[in-house]
Protein backbone atom coordinates (compact mmCIF):
# COMPACT_ATOMS: atom_id res chain seq x y z
CA UNK A 1 0.00 0.00 0.00
CA UNK A 2 1.34 3.59 -1.11
CA UNK A 3 2.11 6.07 2.06
CA UNK A 4 1.36 9.49 1.38
CA UNK A 5 3.19 11.59 3.71
CA UNK A 6 3.42 14.73 2.04
CA UNK A 7 0.68 17.15 0.62
CA UNK A 8 -0.30 20.73 -0.79
CA UNK A 9 -2.52 22.69 0.06
CA UNK A 10 -5.60 24.35 -1.92
CA UNK A 11 -8.11 26.75 -0.06
CA UNK A 12 -11.65 27.19 -1.91
CA UNK A 13 -11.93 30.63 -0.92
CA UNK A 14 -8.62 31.74 -3.23
CA UNK A 15 -9.98 29.80 -6.46
CA UNK A 16 -13.44 30.10 -8.81
CA UNK A 17 -15.76 27.82 -7.28
CA UNK A 18 -16.10 26.29 -10.90
CA UNK A 19 -12.74 24.82 -10.27
CA UNK A 20 -13.29 23.15 -6.91
CA UNK A 21 -16.72 22.09 -8.34
CA UNK A 22 -14.44 19.74 -10.89
CA UNK A 23 -12.05 18.85 -8.24
CA UNK A 24 -14.59 18.06 -5.70
CA UNK A 25 -16.77 16.05 -8.36
CA UNK A 26 -13.15 13.96 -9.28
CA UNK A 27 -12.66 12.95 -5.57
CA UNK A 28 -16.01 12.38 -4.18
CA UNK A 29 -16.55 8.90 -6.81
CA UNK A 30 -18.51 7.52 -7.75
CA UNK A 31 -21.57 9.04 -6.72
CA UNK A 32 -24.52 7.44 -7.30
CA UNK A 33 -27.53 9.26 -9.47
CA UNK A 34 -31.10 9.88 -8.95
CA UNK A 35 -33.28 10.46 -11.94
CA UNK A 36 -36.34 12.63 -10.71
CA UNK A 37 -39.57 12.48 -12.04
CA UNK A 38 -41.23 15.40 -10.75
CA UNK A 39 -44.76 17.60 -11.41
CA UNK A 40 -45.54 21.65 -11.01
CA UNK A 41 -48.78 22.64 -10.00
CA UNK A 42 -49.16 23.46 -13.47
CA UNK A 43 -49.60 19.63 -14.06
CA UNK A 44 -46.58 19.73 -16.53
CA UNK A 45 -43.51 16.68 -15.94
CA UNK A 46 -40.25 17.00 -15.36
CA UNK A 47 -37.26 13.99 -15.28
CA UNK A 48 -33.68 15.13 -14.47
CA UNK A 49 -30.76 13.32 -12.87
CA UNK A 50 -29.19 13.99 -9.72
CA UNK A 51 -25.35 12.77 -8.53
CA UNK A 52 -25.98 14.31 -5.36
CA UNK A 53 -28.02 11.61 -3.70
CA UNK A 54 -27.60 9.40 -0.53
CA UNK A 55 -29.27 7.49 2.41
CA UNK A 56 -29.41 10.07 5.57
CA UNK A 57 -31.37 7.47 7.32
CA UNK A 58 -33.67 4.62 7.86
CA UNK A 59 -36.23 4.55 10.15
CA UNK A 60 -38.02 5.36 8.45
CA UNK A 61 -35.86 5.36 5.45
CA UNK A 62 -34.95 9.34 4.64
CA UNK A 63 -32.85 10.33 0.91
CA UNK A 64 -30.92 13.25 0.13
CA UNK A 65 -30.35 15.04 -2.76
CA UNK A 66 -28.45 18.35 -3.14
CA UNK A 67 -30.06 20.37 -5.99
CA UNK A 68 -27.90 23.31 -7.55
CA UNK A 69 -29.19 26.38 -8.57
CA UNK A 70 -29.01 26.97 -12.36
CA UNK A 71 -25.94 29.33 -13.36
CA UNK A 72 -28.01 32.48 -13.68
CA UNK A 73 -29.56 31.52 -10.13
CA UNK A 74 -32.79 30.67 -10.79
CA UNK A 75 -34.09 27.33 -8.85
CA UNK A 76 -34.23 24.65 -11.54
CA UNK A 77 -37.75 22.95 -12.48
CA UNK A 78 -37.09 20.01 -10.27
CA UNK A 79 -36.95 21.89 -7.13
CA UNK A 80 -39.33 24.27 -7.99
CA UNK A 81 -41.70 21.26 -8.15
CA UNK A 82 -40.74 19.27 -5.40
CA UNK A 83 -41.11 22.69 -3.15
CA UNK A 84 -44.54 23.30 -4.92
CA UNK A 85 -46.32 19.84 -4.58
CA UNK A 86 -43.91 18.14 -2.00
CA UNK A 87 -44.19 15.00 -4.06
CA UNK A 88 -41.33 13.45 -6.45
CA UNK A 89 -40.34 9.92 -7.83
CA UNK A 90 -35.90 8.41 -7.59
CA UNK A 91 -35.50 5.98 -10.33
CA UNK A 92 -32.29 4.51 -10.33
CA UNK A 93 -30.25 5.16 -13.47
CA UNK A 94 -28.89 1.59 -15.16
CA UNK A 95 -26.08 1.25 -18.10
CA UNK A 96 -28.50 0.56 -20.55
CA UNK A 97 -30.34 4.03 -19.53
CA UNK A 98 -27.05 5.98 -18.98
CA UNK A 99 -28.09 7.97 -22.59
CA UNK A 100 -31.37 8.68 -21.65
CA UNK A 101 -30.44 9.94 -18.51
CA UNK A 102 -28.05 11.95 -19.73
CA UNK A 103 -30.22 14.04 -22.12
CA UNK A 104 -32.60 14.34 -19.99
CA UNK A 105 -29.95 16.60 -17.74
CA UNK A 106 -29.61 19.16 -20.33
CA UNK A 107 -31.56 22.64 -19.48
CA UNK A 108 -34.59 22.65 -21.24
CA UNK A 109 -37.08 25.23 -20.79
CA UNK A 110 -39.82 24.51 -17.95
CA UNK A 111 -42.55 24.11 -20.34
CA UNK A 112 -40.55 20.62 -21.58
CA UNK A 113 -41.64 17.49 -20.63
CA UNK A 114 -37.82 15.74 -20.77
CA UNK A 115 -39.29 12.48 -20.93
CA UNK A 116 -40.08 13.30 -24.49
CA UNK A 117 -37.08 14.93 -25.16
CA UNK A 118 -35.01 12.20 -23.55
CA UNK A 119 -37.08 9.09 -25.25
CA UNK A 120 -38.16 8.03 -21.41
CA UNK A 121 -41.52 5.82 -21.19
CA UNK A 122 -43.19 6.87 -18.24
CA UNK A 123 -45.70 5.18 -16.18
CA UNK A 124 -48.65 7.02 -15.42
CA UNK A 125 -50.09 6.88 -11.33
CA UNK A 126 -52.81 9.35 -11.86
CA UNK A 127 -53.52 13.03 -11.88
CA UNK A 128 -51.57 15.29 -10.12
CA UNK A 129 -48.69 12.20 -9.02
CA UNK A 130 -45.19 12.14 -10.70
CA UNK A 131 -45.08 8.97 -13.01
CA UNK A 132 -42.55 6.38 -12.35
CA UNK A 133 -39.42 5.90 -14.65
CA UNK A 134 -39.98 2.98 -16.83
CA UNK A 135 -36.21 2.53 -17.77
CA UNK A 136 -35.89 2.61 -14.10
CA UNK A 137 -36.20 -1.13 -12.31
CA UNK A 138 -36.85 0.43 -9.17
CA UNK A 139 -39.29 3.63 -7.96
CA UNK A 140 -39.19 5.38 -4.62
CA UNK A 141 -41.94 7.25 -3.77
CA UNK A 142 -41.04 10.28 -1.70
CA UNK A 143 -42.51 12.76 0.35
CA UNK A 144 -40.59 16.31 0.60
CA UNK A 145 -39.44 16.06 4.70
CA UNK A 146 -37.50 19.43 4.48
CA UNK A 147 -35.06 21.53 2.06
CA UNK A 148 -32.35 23.65 3.32
CA UNK A 149 -30.82 26.33 1.02
CA UNK A 150 -27.32 26.44 1.91
CA UNK A 151 -26.76 30.05 0.08
CA UNK A 152 -28.12 32.11 -3.25
CA UNK A 153 -26.56 32.08 -6.49
CA UNK A 154 -24.76 29.45 -8.75
CA UNK A 155 -22.57 26.74 -7.70
CA UNK A 156 -24.71 26.93 -4.36
CA UNK A 157 -27.00 23.98 -3.27
CA UNK A 158 -30.08 23.41 -1.70
CA UNK A 159 -30.27 20.16 0.23
CA UNK A 160 -33.41 18.22 -0.03
CA UNK A 161 -34.63 15.69 2.12
CA UNK A 162 -37.35 13.27 1.18
CA UNK A 163 -39.04 10.76 2.92
CA UNK A 164 -39.24 7.24 1.22
CA UNK A 165 -43.42 6.70 1.28
CA UNK A 166 -43.29 3.29 -0.51
CA UNK A 167 -40.51 1.05 -2.50
CA UNK A 168 -41.53 -0.44 -5.86
CA UNK A 169 -39.37 -2.97 -7.44
CA UNK A 170 -39.94 -4.21 -11.25
CA UNK A 171 -41.68 -7.54 -12.28
CA UNK A 172 -37.89 -8.82 -13.09
CA UNK A 173 -36.94 -8.20 -9.61
CA UNK A 174 -40.03 -10.19 -8.40
CA UNK A 175 -37.95 -13.29 -7.34
CA UNK A 176 -35.17 -11.37 -5.59
CA UNK A 177 -34.73 -11.88 -2.02
CA UNK A 178 -35.16 -8.02 -1.59
CA UNK A 179 -35.37 -8.62 2.25
CA UNK A 180 -31.22 -9.50 1.77
CA UNK A 181 -30.88 -6.59 -1.18
CA UNK A 182 -31.16 -6.33 -4.50
CA UNK A 183 -27.70 -7.74 -6.00
CA UNK A 184 -25.60 -5.44 -8.02
CA UNK A 185 -25.99 -7.64 -11.19
CA UNK A 186 -29.37 -7.07 -11.29
CA UNK A 187 -29.76 -3.25 -10.66
CA UNK A 188 -26.28 -2.45 -13.04
CA UNK A 189 -26.43 0.36 -11.90
CA UNK A 190 -23.84 3.23 -13.35
CA UNK A 191 -22.05 6.08 -10.78
CA UNK A 192 -21.52 9.45 -11.89
CA UNK A 193 -17.11 10.29 -11.39
CA UNK A 194 -15.68 13.55 -12.13
CA UNK A 195 -16.32 15.64 -15.88
CA UNK A 196 -17.93 13.40 -18.23
CA UNK A 197 -16.96 10.38 -16.85
CA UNK A 198 -19.38 7.17 -15.47
CA UNK A 199 -18.58 3.75 -13.61
CA UNK A 200 -20.16 0.53 -14.12
CA UNK A 201 -21.04 -0.89 -11.02
CA UNK A 202 -20.84 -4.41 -11.88
CA UNK A 203 -16.79 -4.94 -11.56
CA UNK A 204 -17.49 -5.53 -7.90
CA UNK A 205 -15.32 -7.58 -4.87
CA UNK A 206 -17.08 -8.32 -1.46
CA UNK A 207 -15.43 -7.91 2.20
CA UNK A 208 -17.18 -9.20 4.95
CA UNK A 209 -17.85 -6.24 7.83
CA UNK A 210 -15.20 -5.68 10.46
CA UNK A 211 -15.35 -6.69 14.32
CA UNK A 212 -13.52 -6.38 17.28
CA UNK A 213 -11.74 -9.76 18.29
CA UNK A 214 -13.51 -10.63 22.32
Amino acid sequence: MNRHTEFSGIKPKDHFWVEIYHLMNSIVQPRPIAWISSISSDGVINLAPFSYFNICSMNPPIISNSIFFNRDGSEKDTLKNIKATQKYVVGTVSFKAAKQANISSAPFDSGVNEFEEAKVHSVERGPGEPPFIAESPVQLVCELNQTLALGQGAGVGTLVLGNVKEIYLSAELKDCEWQKGISPELMNNVGRMGADFYAKTTDVFQLARATVNE
